[in-house]
């Protein structure tokens, strides 16, 4: 879970969009749990769990595809 977020720059390669996703989702991913560890219980806090929630599997996904990306010969 620790990545580097690359600079994109004006032409990268899948490798560098995958990485830079994947850290953005990361990103996300933590700023809602945070903000739902520190939501009084109620409907604001279920809702930053459900979108942290969310942003793990789009992680999830990203990674599969990553790995798809990168064992197959594509970067």
């Amino acid at each position: 879970d620790c990545l580097h977020v690359p600079e994109l720059g004006d032409n990268p390669d899948d490798q560098e969009v995958m990485l830079y996703a994947l850290g953005r989702e990361q990103a996300a991913m933590e700023q809602y749990r945070s903000l739902a560890n520190t939501t009084p219980e109620g409907d604001i806090r279920d809702l930053f769990e459900f979108l942290a929630n969310e942003e793990t599997k789009h992680k999830a996904e990203l990674e599969k595809l990553y790995y798809e990306l990168v064992h197959s010969g594509g970067v």
